[in-house]
């Protein structure tokens, strides 16, 4: 199982490689179609953990970074109206790591 996840992991991390370089490049094309595969990796690796609590909670922040991320590079490209949004990514992200930190630090939960 752990090598399902990581190699899913490893996919998914050359995926936000090429959309971030995409975003850094100005490639407006290729960087607006690797949104979906990006986001998908990242919800695959979030149904792949999905047993084991301690690592879901921070594929979900990656998961939400990515969503937030992907908004503010499509509003960089675009103009569109989608920066707010990106906010609220960031924020449900920072839940998830909090409530994973909770878990490991005073329940006493094992890490991943």
């Amino acid at each position: 199982m752990i090598e399902k996840i990581r190699k899913s992991e490893n996919l998914h991390v050359m995926f936000w490689l090429i959309k971030d370089c995409c975003w850094m490049m100005n490639i407006r094309s290729l960087g607006t179609f690797m949104v979906l595969p990006t986001i998908f990796m990242a919800a695959y690796v979030c149904y792949i953990s999905k047993k084991e609590l301690n690592s879901l909670l921070p594929n979900l922040a990656v998961m939400s970074w990515i969503c937030a991320n992907s908004l503010w590079m499509l509003f960089d490209f675009y103009q569109w109206i989608l920066k707010p949004f990106a906010l609220v990514f960031f924020v449900i992200g920072f839940i998830f790591i909090m409530i994973y930190l909770y878990r490991i630090s005073f329940m006493g939960k094992k890490g991943y």
